[in-house]
């Protein structure tokens, strides 16, 4: 299995889960022009050059950040990173793992960190943070994780709350998702995980 990555982007959120589970993969980074070192496009493996994205032996190709996490979480031993069957526990990872995705990566951090976008757009996105941290510090005021144990979700929302310094989204100034966040990065898979990105972020 190949996850394609880079530094401290989403797919950080797929190496901690990888980690989590205990499960091997070959770790393949993604440069900015996209071609990788084999000499392939990244695009040829996901066609909006998107990371994360997960290949594997017998050429299944995954891409886009919640499926990709929710199919490791199904690689994993049970109980490791999500809950099994048709129970609402399940479910509601799901749910959080879509609320990470649409309210906080791409509603909020995309517009700016990313390019191509306006800056009436980042006036936007920053002043659309405030909605979705109330939602998050209500719920995780007084809990470890978002559910009962951590799960994909959680990995995600780390991943994610890792860019409010590049960003300056002012993560400081709402106590139980920085407290949250930091306690997330003390947990030995996180930490693993941003050990090993830490330096091809900055060489990059």
């Amino acid at each position: 299995m190949k996850l394609y990555f880079t530094p401290f982007a989403c797919s950080l959120a797929a190496r901690i889960a990888l980690e989590e589970a205990g499960l091997d993969a070959d770790y393949v980074q993604v440069p900015r022009d996209l071609r990788l070192a084999d000499g392939r496009d990244f695009t040829e493996i996901s066609p909006m050059g998107y990371v994360p994205a997960i290949e594997t032996g017998t050429g299944f190709v995954l891409t886009e950040g919640p499926a990709v996490l929710t199919y490791i979480a199904e690689l994993a031993p049970e109980g490791a990173l999500s809950f099994t069957g048709f129970s609402d526990a399940h479910y509601r990872m799901l749910a959080w793992l879509n609320f990470v995705s649409t309210e906080l990566h791409k509603a909020v951090y995309m517009p700016i960190l990313g390019k191509g976008y306006s800056e009436a757009e980042e006036i936007a996105a920053r002043a659309r943070h405030a909605r979705p941290f109330t939602v998050l510090s209500k719920h995780l005021d007084g809990r470890e994780f978002l559910q009962d144990r951590f799960t994909v979700a959680d990995a995600y929302l780390v991943a994610v709350l890792n860019w409010s310094e590049f960003s300056k989204v002012p993560l400081a100034d709402w106590p139980v998702l920085a407290a949250y966040r930091e306690r997330l990065r003390a947990r030995p898979s996180v930490a693993r995980a941003m050990a090993a990105e830490w330096p091809l972020l900055k060489a990059a």
